[in-house]
C-alpha cells in the first residue's frame, strides 16, 4: 500500500502529523490549566465574599459569581472532552501515516510490542484498533486512569461546589429579605465556606 505514495511526501506528512499531535496536546493542556485556575479563582473570590456580612444585593452578586463558576466549570469539562477528541483524531492520522511508512511493523528479535511508531500513551499503541475502526477508537470512553478523565471530574466537582455556593448565597439573601437573621442558620452553613 505504501508504494502508491512517495516516501518523501509521506515523511513530510508525518512531520506535519507529529507537529499537529504536539499542538493538540499543548493546546488541550493549556486550556485545562487555564480553566482550573479560573475556576479556582472564582471559587476563592465567591467563598471569601460569602464569609462577610453583606446586604441582600451583594448576596445576589455572590450567587451570580458562583453561577458563573458553575457555567465555566461545565463548559470547561466539555472543552476538555472536545480537545481530547481533536487529540485522538491527530493520533489516527499519525497512525495511518505510520502504517504507510511501515513503522507499525514488529521489529525482528525484539518484543512484539516494539516498533518504530511514536506511541507515548497506551491508546496510541492500539494501532490495529485505530486502523480497523478509527471512529470507534476516537469516540471510546475515557479510561479512569487518564489525566483527561480526572481533569473533567475535578471541573465537575468545582461545578457542584459552585452550585451549592450559589444556593447558599441566595438563601442568605432570602433570609435577610424576609427579616430573619442569617445568623440563625450560620452556625451550620458558614463553616462550609
Amino acid at each position: 500500500m505504501g508504494e502508491s505514495f512517495p516516501v518523501d511526501k509521506l515523511l513530510d506528512l508525518y512531520k506535519i502529523a507529529i507537529e499537529e499531535y504536539r499542538f493538540e496536546v499543548r493546546l488541550g493542556w493549556d486550556r485545562a490549566t487555564y480553566l482550573l485556575a479560573l475556576n479556582s479563582a472564582i471559587l476563592s473570590v465567591a467563598t471569601g465574599l460569602l464569609k462577610l456580612d453583606n446586604p441582600p444585593v451583594v448576596y445576589a452578586l455572590i450567587s451570580c459569581i458562583f453561577g458563573f463558576g458553575l457555567w465555566t466549570s461545565l463548559v470547561g469539562s466539555l472543552s476538555i472532552t472536545k480537545a481530547h477528541e481533536y487529540y485522538r483524531r491527530t493520533v489516527v492520522k499519525k497512525t495511518v501515516i505510520e502504517q504507510l511508512l511501515g513503522l507499525n511493523a514488529q521489529l525482528p528479535d525484539l518484543h512484539q510490542s516494539l516498533n518504530l511508531a511514536v506511541g507515548t500513551t497506551k491508546g496510541q499503541s492500539e494501532h490495529m484498533k485505530i486502523l480497523t475502526d478509527p471512529e470507534k477508537w476516537v469516540n471510546r470512553t475515557h479510561r479512569s486512569s487518564t489525566i483527561t478523565f480526572w481533569l473533567r471530574w475535578i471541573l465537575r466537582g468545582m461545578a457542584t461546589v459552585d452550585g451549592i455556593g450559589a444556593c447558599v448565597a441566595l438563601y442568605f439573601m432570602f433570609q435577610i429579605w424576609i427579616g430573619a437573621s442569617p445568623a440563625a442558620t450560620e452556625h451550620w452553613l458558614r463553616p462550609l465556606f
